[in-house]
């Protein structure tokens, strides 16, 4: 059965020899051998009963042009794409962290569905850690996310308590808002499409020099998300006004100590899920929305309050949907070669990808192994070098840089800054 590949997944098959267009993660679990994993999957993911989510696991991409479709691959073999890492053993995190960078710079094999897991038994001596790869087309972090909660152990449910403060379930708006936001996107088009393109691009160490292909990575502790939360309180912020403030603090200080001056402000793409509620598909439905970011010397409940407008006037905004669109028709109306040199003339404007995806809150586990970190990495596009992913997880948030070795040679030193940022937050 064929099933025409969607504008919003095809994007993302513009791979490059300096980015490729790949979803790598690492996940840090108790020592789990290599048979027991692939028999989870299996059960879980390809018979379970939300089998059909997933369906592209086990699909290839064919045609041609704008003529594409998703295909079962007739050769497909589980183990083909979950296999033990070879070469040396890995046993410690600096070992990590060069593996997945050179990976990171890899393209996935066309012929064959592009995902695989790399396990590495023994690591740190009590672990195993999975290097996930995913092509974006499959599907985008939200996507990701999902198909962990899939395979992880269900946990047995909890007895509701009910209380008389309990705030009633979150309804969805109006219909009458909803109609005005619709009526507004074909008005507002053309205005948002030509803001960003008079947008001038950013110019400092960390974009603008040619890329070499070479990708190296680094994480930060688990950090306490309790600390964020209090930060965000004290302030009248959310989680995310926080954290987005924390990349401007970080990308400021570490230009900083490289002796560079920070520009005037650091415009990120940020991915905003346009999903309808409901459990996610295994598909791409987000918007790279353009974000400006203060730099420079701010105190940290200015920084904060800046990068809070600047979300708030966003979030009610129809922007998000607006660059969605305009992302799919440039797709469908014209030839690729040029829907792809518009597109990366738009994304060269930004120094980074940043994105902050919400984990489960519960510590998980699989087959009885507990799962320690979950990290992953959004792939960048054109001439963008630098890709920062933030993920929420049982109570802490880890901050992983993905850079271009052209632009930097220790993206540890960025982490140092993050991790930084958090503990001056502890000041507020």
């Amino acid at each position: 059965m064929r099933e025409p590949l969607a504008s919003n997944d095809a994007i993302w098959l513009q791979d490059s020899a300096t980015n490729p267009m790949v979803i790598n993660a690492v996940i840090v679990m108790d020592r789990m051998d290599l048979q027991t994993l692939r028999d989870a999957f299996r059960e879980r993911i390809f018979e379970g009963p939300e089998a059909a989510r997933f369906e592209r696991l086990q699909r290839v991409i064919t045609g041609s042009g704008q003529h594409l479709y998703w295909e079962q691959d007739p050769h497909f073999d589980l183990d083909r794409h979950i296999f033990a890492k070879r070469g040396r053993p890995l046993r410690t995190l600096k070992a990590l962290q060069t593996f997945v960078g050179r990976e990171a710079g890899k393209c996935l094999d066309e012929n064959h569905p592009r995902w695989q897991v790399q396990v590495i038994e023994g690591f740190e001596a009590d672990s195993t850690a999975l290097v996930v790869r995913i092509h974006h087309s499959i599907g985008d972090g939200v996507a990701l996310v999902s198909l962990l909660l899939t395979l992880v152990d269900k946990a047995a449910p909890k007895p509701v308590r009910r209380s008389r403060k309990a705030l009633p379930p979150a309804e969805d708006p109006p219909l009458l808002d909803r109609l005005l936001r619709t009526a507004a996107m074909p008005l507002s088009a053309p205005g948002i499409l030509l803001r960003r393109l008079t947008w001038l691009p950013d110019r400092s160490g960390l974009h603008g020099p040619p890329l070499s292909g070479r990708k190296r990575v680094a994480w930060t502790r688990p950090l306490d998300l309790a600390v964020i939360k209090k930060a965000k309180g004290l302030i009248g912020a959310t989680v995310n006004d926080v954290l987005m403030a924390s990349v401007s603090g970080a990308f400021s200080a570490y230009l900083g100590e490289q002796g560079d001056d920070p520009p005037a402000r650091f415009l990120v793409s940020m991915p905003v899920n346009v999903r309808n509620p409901g459990p996610p598909a295994c598909d791409n439905r987000f918007a790279p929305v353009p974000l400006e970011l203060p730099a420079g010397n701010f105190g940290h409940g200015e920084r904060i309050l800046a990068v809070k407008r600047k979300l708030d006037e966003m979030k009610g905004s129809v922007v998000p949907q607006v660059i969605y669109e305009l992302q799919r028709a440039l797709l469908t109306f014209l030839p690729g070669n040029l829907s792809r040199g518009l597109i990366d003339f738009l994304a060269n404007k930004c120094t980074a990808v940043v994105t902050n995806v919400q984990g489960p809150a519960q510590q998980l586990t699989l087959e009885g192994r507990r799962l320690r970190s979950f990290l992953f990495w959004v792939p960048q596009r054109a001439r963008i070098g630098l890709g920062i992913s933030i993920l929420s997880f049982s109570g802490k948030v880890q901050v992983g840089v993905i850079a271009d070795e052209a632009l930097m040679l220790d993206p540890a030193a960025l982490v140092r800054a993050f991790e930084a940022e958090f503990e001056s937050l502890k000041a507020l």
